[in-house]
């Protein structure tokens, strides 16, 4: 082949996958592989799947058949979660059009695949420059041992495996000299990072990110039982992190905690909550609820309801229970109707929005830092705030800076300011 190999890689899921892919789009890129854009013709297609939900199955599994449809002769490699899932085969990936699976941690296995189809081995390659983002995302462990009912992500990803400190620290260093204003950090379970290695734990790694002085540090999703005081001093002497905590809840009622096997109770989760409002006066907290889980009466619901609303989170992502092939809560009687979870869904989704509005307003008058990303219209940039609000402002290229902007109203889910 005397053209350049060009290829396609299309992660669906979490900020986990995300960086997952991203990791393997560089691996490809120093090889010498050109990556384009999923809908353009290329030689090899990559999808990288999700399987937290039935949903997630069809989407990758669509995503395989749409691949084939841009280019019948493109070699289709499939990585992710899907292929790990106890209740998926591999026949049914390979139905789906795919040429080959592998594990997306393991990279070099894809690449040996390829060196053996294209003549000359893609290593021979130029190579393709790796834009910079002014937001980039860390993984800093893989695995989770929790074991929730509901959940099928430890059986697919595995035990807890907590990368090196020095490497975390140094893909830290490379963003930030590369213009990277805010790093995320971001794993399966964060809250885990070093209890397999008994050595760093989660508030000495932020600790160690902070003294590299990005502009931002931001943390994903953490578990309540996370906010001990180790963590709750590194908050109190972290000037760039961020003030917004994606404290995972899942339900307000103790009775289906106990039954998702979450091991906290909602008295946990308030006092954990509480302490991070105390820190900081401007704390955004968002989180997860599952409405509809086997087993939870109107009653149970309504606790639900009547938590998150004393909680005042910021934003709530809500799912509607989806029983899943290979977890105990699929074995579990009393499965909810498909309506009365829609209906509940409605309802705490309303609630959300609510608390949502409440929150927004509370920034009307503040002055506050916004890393600026996209353009939404030839005069209108958009960023988020260091809490997490997004923001619109009129003005020239704010692409990729940070600047200090007075909030002055809200236009649907963003607040409108200006500098």
């Amino acid at each position: 082949m005397t053209n350049t190999i060009t290829a396609a890689v299309h992660t669906l899921g979490c900020k986990v996958n995300q960086c997952d892919g991203e990791a393997l789009i560089s691996k490809l890129q120093k090889a010498g592989i050109s990556i384009q854009k999923f809908d353009q013709k290329s030689d090899i297609y990559i999808i990288n799947t999700c399987t937290v939900t039935h949903t997630s199955d069809k989407k990758s599994l669509q995503m395989i058949r749409r691949a084939r449809k841009f280019n019948p002769s493109a070699f289709i490699a499939v990585c992710g979660c899907l292929p790990n899932s106890l209740n998926e085969t591999p026949d049914k990936i390979t139905i789906a059009g795919a040429d080959f699976i592998f594990d997306t941690r393991k990279p070099e296995l894809l690449l040996d695949k390829l060196s053996e189809i294209y003549q000359p081995p893609a290593a021979t390659l130029p190579v393709t420059s790796i834009p910079t983002r002014t937001r980039a995302f860390i993984k800093i462990q893989d695995g989770c041992d929790r074991y929730c009912t509901y959940c099928i992500v430890p059986y697919v990803r595995g035990p807890i495996q907590s990368r090196p400190l020095s490497d975390i620290l140094e893909e830290a260093k490379k963003h930030i000299k590369n213009g990277a204003l805010e790093i995320v950090i971001t794993g399966i379970q964060v809250a885990s990072y070093g209890y397999d290695t008994g050595c760093v734990r989660l508030p000495e790694l932020i600790k160690h990110l902070v003294e590299l002085e990005p502009k931002r540090l931001r943390l994903s999703s953490i578990d309540p039982w996370a906010v001990d005081d180790a963590f709750l001093s590194v908050v109190d002497n972290s000037p760039t992190l961020c003030s917004h905590f994606h404290l995972s809840l899942q339900s307000g009622s103790d009775k289906t905690l106990a039954n998702m096997n979450r091991r906290y109770t909602t008295k946990d989760y308030a006092k954990a909550a509480n302490k991070l409002k105390n820190l900081r006066s401007n704390v955004a907290l968002t989180t997860d609820i599952i409405v509809g889980f086997p087993g939870e009466t109107d009653e149970d619901f309504k606790e639900s309801l009547h938590f998150a609303e004393d909680m005042g989170f910021s934003k709530i992502h809500v799912f509607e229970y989806s029983q899943r092939a290979g977890t105990q809560a699929a074995t579990f009687p009393n499965q909810v109707p498909s309506q009365v979870k829609s209906a509940r869904g409605e309802e705490m989704r309303a609630l959300a929005k609510k608390l949502e509005q409440i929150f927004m307003n509370k920034q009307i008058g503040t002055n506050m830092p916004v890393l600026f990303e996209t353009k939404t219209n030839p005069n209108t940039w958009q960023g988020h705030t260091e809490n997490y609000c997004t923001v619109q402002v009129q003005g020239t290229d704010m692409a990729g800076t940070i600047q200090k902007v007075k909030i002055t109203g809200i236009s649907g889910n963003s607040l409108i300011g200006q500098y």
